[in-house]
């Protein structure tokens, strides 16, 4: 079994009561059985504040104004007062370390949604590497396959993967032409993927035509006459408004999510008000240059975000056969998480790193910490005519 974590990972360490957005607050904590069977034999004052501090039905911690009742006003938690490391459950031993298994393959890395754990991947000067590590606590590899999984079909997986890590990270081509490359690259993949039984064939042979010498000047083109195309069936309206429309039905379309940032549903409407409804075109468009230029300096972090979310999601195809949807995630996350940044900038005047890492790890929780969200993008992706590829195309004009 291979054992793969990113570089980066071991030097995580936890801000604690120092942490401007804790853990401990903002959902319900799941415990494992093993953590729950072994709270239950607690005695004394902690065996009784366990009792009545869990809810038996969920097995979940019970939450006192949005926070764990363990969490206390220190911003520490209780139970690792009392029990240390080895008394929490798994989920909070674990968090914000994540880690998916794809039969053979078991991969280890940070989540977004940690504040500390989303300046570290944003800065990673490795762009998220991999180590291969032998696995050293009891339980971290147990040999025994979690899920069965083609071995073909992932290895096919992994070269997709590394295509589309070598095209977002080529700054020869431009930032918005790399995610538009990405996602044709995809959408090509995908075609293949779904109707022909020589796979691996055509990824080979598509990974050669988007990598070859003189192919970013072919897309270039291509997109190009997609845009006069554009313009002349809408010859009244700024060839960039497109960009602007796609993306206010986007920010739409997460209104019905569930709430995980208790704020989320007031910070998605003010961003629509302000960014579609008291921004004119011309306004829009010109806060949208002021902030690239504002940005110029971090194409890393930009380009760590993208590959944060293809380095976790993008291999998930293994069991579901959506490559397409995978690296729709991806751009679909970048760009809101670019609006953020964009409506910050136009109200408060602020564009740089700390903003960018606010704005990535707020998304983060918003959507990777809710399986229902995460499930209600998913099903958009499939259904929805926001999101085909020439209309996500268009909202990287």
């Amino acid at each position: 079994m291979k054992y793969r974590i990113q570089k980066i990972f071991d030097r995580f360490v936890c801000q604690g009561a120092d942490c401007e957005a804790t853990c401990c607050e903002g959902w319900k904590i799941e415990i494992d059985r093993e953590s729950y069977e072994a709270y239950k034999k607690i005695r004394g004052k902690l065996g009784l504040k366990l009792l009545l501090g869990i809810d038996p039905k969920t097995r979940c911690f019970r939450m006192r104004r949005r926070a764990c009742v363990f969490y206390n006003s220190h911003g520490l938690c209780d139970l690792y007062k009392e029990l240390g490391r080895d008394g929490l459950c798994q989920g909070c031993k674990d968090y914000p370390r994540h880690k998916e298994d794809y039969g053979d393959l078991q991969e280890v890395m940070l989540s977004l949604s940690c504040p500390e754990a989303a300046r570290m991947i944003l800065e990673d000067e490795s762009f998220g590497a991999w180590v291969e590590k032998i696995p050293e606590e009891k339980g971290e590899e147990s040999g025994r396959k979690l899920w069965e999984v083609s071995r073909k079909i992932l290895v096919d997986l992994e070269k997709v993967r590394e295509v589309l890590n070598q095209i977002l990270r080529d700054r020869q081509i431009p930032w918005k032409q790399r995610l538009a490359m990405g996602l044709a690259f995809a959408h090509d993949v995908q075609r293949h993927w779904d109707t022909d039984e020589d796979r691996t064939w055509w990824v080979g042979e598509l990974s050669r035509r988007y990598l070859a010498l003189g192919a970013p000047e072919r897309f270039h083109r291509k997109m190009q006459g997609l845009r006069e195309d554009k313009s002349a069936s809408s010859p009244k309206r700024p060839r960039w408004a497109e960009r602007r429309i796609r993306l206010a039905g986007w920010l739409r379309q997460m209104g019905p999510m569930e709430p995980v940032l208790e704020e989320w549903k007031q910070t998605l409407d003010e961003m629509c008000t302000v960014l579609y409804h008291e921004w004119d075109w011309d306004t829009y468009h010109r806060f949208c240059e002021e902030f690239d230029r504002e940005n110029e300096g971090l194409e890393q972090e930009w380009e760590n975000l993208v590959l944060y979310f293809l380095n976790t999601y993008l291999l998930g195809a293994v069991y579901d056969g959506d490559v397409f949807g995978k690296v729709k995630l991806a751009v679909f996350g970048v760009l809101v998480i670019r609006e953020r940044c964009l409506f910050v900038y136009g109200t408060e005047g602020k564009a740089g790193r700390e903003e960018l890492i606010k704005a990535a790890w707020q998304y983060s929780r918003q959507v990777e910490n809710s399986d229902h969200n995460l499930e209600f993008l998913e099903m958009d992706f499939l259904m929805n005519p926001l999101f085909g590829l020439h209309a996500m195309l268009e909202a990287l004009q």
